[in-house]
């Protein structure tokens, strides 16, 4: 073998190495970090943030908040921090306050408002419709260290009526009229006229009222908090009649006319009378339907007329909590912790909290979309005039109602594969390869053309 032969060997082995090289080094630079190749190991959830526990987060995002320090000492502006993390199973929320420097629990909570699949939003009936659907909560009351109460109590009343006309039928008698003529005092009467029966003209009306037709959101609790209602109904006759009532039906819908609790006497004149009085909330059926009876009786002929007919449901009003009026916690299975001390970010003693929420408790949570994230509290550092800190897209106030004050990070899909990838090769690292292993052979083929000749 020549010499000029060796070198073109040598030549060629070079390439051929440099070309790989440059190819793993371009491989390694587009490997981006990936939760799912290397998902978090070391959280300890106990309120302690330290930086080798949180190796492998997805995102530390800092946040600079302008708190009432003068208000609040010695609670200072400055930057706070926002963790987030993933394994397999859980997502991780850690929350570095280095703002507030008051170790008391006086009054604390703290809250976690999450988008898991980009939901979208405009108002309090949207977002509480997403709920177990792309839309999580955790509001948590630390001086109590339990869920923040969603009810409050204090008591509060709101005039309701009779849904509509599907809501009541008449077994004897007809009726002339509809919902709308029970809910003014007006002069514009219901009336039902009577049929004879057995001897007697009498006239019954059944009413089944849905209660949680009442609440536009969160029906499940309001109804199943209703404290009592309040009957307000005006009536009277066309002529003087024997007999007319009100029979209240048990919460097994069965109607007692001889059990003077449930019974009330209306009008029997031509005078319109009012009657009022509260309903007890035990009435209520399995599924929160009121059921009433309107029964009237005479020898003659008559019609009974209901002028307005109103019922004012009383409950537990909700726990506001700064700006939120429904605190409401979606999910019930976690772990948090808080605590008082220095950390990484800050050597001052101040506030930290660790949360671990299950994927489970997740509904639908898409890992292919970015993680939308509200966090608020309060714990003495406040905004200027304000008892609450918020972190979302506006500076002021929590507003989880709407899906554009959220703020959305990547969490680059943890469920997607629990080994590393393997590096696939690019179509420009292939083609420098394969050019240069192309350009050498060219030369060497020359070289042997030459030397036959």
């Amino acid at each position: 073998m020549n010499l000029s032969y060796k070198k073109s060997i040598l030549v060629f082995s070079l390439l051929v190495l440099m070309s790989i090289g440059l190819a793993s080094l371009s491989f390694s630079n587009q490997i981006p970090k990936s939760s799912g190749s290397t998902p978090m190991t070391g959280v300890k959830v106990d309120g302690t943030i330290t930086e080798p526990e949180w190796d492998g987060l997805d995102w530390k995002v800092p946040f600079f908040l302008d708190i009432d320090d003068a208000g609040n000492p010695p609670d200072t502006d400055g930057y706070n921090y926002l963790y987030l993390g993933e394994d397999l199973t859980n997502i991780y929320v850690g929350l570095d306050l280095c703002s507030d420097k008051t170790g008391g629990t006086n009054g604390e909570w703290v809250s976690v408002w999450l988008n898991t699949n980009n939901r979208t939003f405009s108002g309090y009936d949207e977002w509480e419709s997403c709920f177990d659907d792309g839309v999580e909560s955790l509001v948590y009351d630390v001086e109590k260290s339990q869920e923040w109460e969603f009810l409050s109590n204090t008591i509060g009343g709101a005039t309701m009526r009779v849904n509509d006309d599907s809501e009541y039928a008449a077994t004897y008698g007809t009726i002339d009229g509809n919902t709308t003529h029970l809910y003014n005092l007006n002069g514009e009467f219901f009336n039902i006229t009577s049929e004879y029966v057995g001897g007697n003209y009498v006239s019954w009306v059944e009413f089944n009222v849905n209660t949680t037709k009442w609440f536009s959101i969160f029906e499940e609790i309001f109804t199943a908090n209703i404290l009592w209602i309040q009957f307000q109904i005006y009536t009277k006759a066309n002529t003087s009649i024997s007999e007319h009532y009100l029979y209240l039906a048990y919460d097994n819908g069965i109607v007692n006319p001889v059990d003077a609790d449930q019974v009330r006497q209306l009008s029997t004149t031509t005078s319109l009378e009012v009657v009022q009085f509260d309903y007890g909330a035990a009435n209520l059926s399995a599924n929160r339907e009121m059921k009433f009876v309107l029964y009237a009786n005479d020898t003659s002929p008559f019609m009974t007329q209901i002028d307005s007919l109103h019922l004012s449901v009383y409950t537990n009003q909700t726990n506001n909590m700064a700006t939120v009026s429904y605190p409401y916690t979606s999910i019930n299975n976690y772990d948090i912790e808080w605590s008082f001390g220095p950390s990484a970010n800050n050597a001052s003693d101040h506030r930290m909290y660790e949360m671990k929420i299950p994927k489970s408790e997740l509904e639908h949570y898409d890992p292919n979309e970015a993680l939308g994230i509200q966090v608020g509290g309060y714990g003495t550092m406040t905004f200027v005039d304000t008892t609450w800190w918020v972190f979302s897209t506006t500076d002021v106030n929590l507003l989880v109602q709407y899906s554009n004050r959220y703020l959305f990070y990547d969490m680059q899909g943890c469920e997607t594969a629990t080994t590393p990838p393997g590096p696939a090769i690019s179509g420009y690292q292939l083609y420098l390869f394969f050019s240069v292993i192309g350009f050498t052979s060219i030369l060497l083929i020359r070289r042997k053309y030459r030397n036959l000749n």
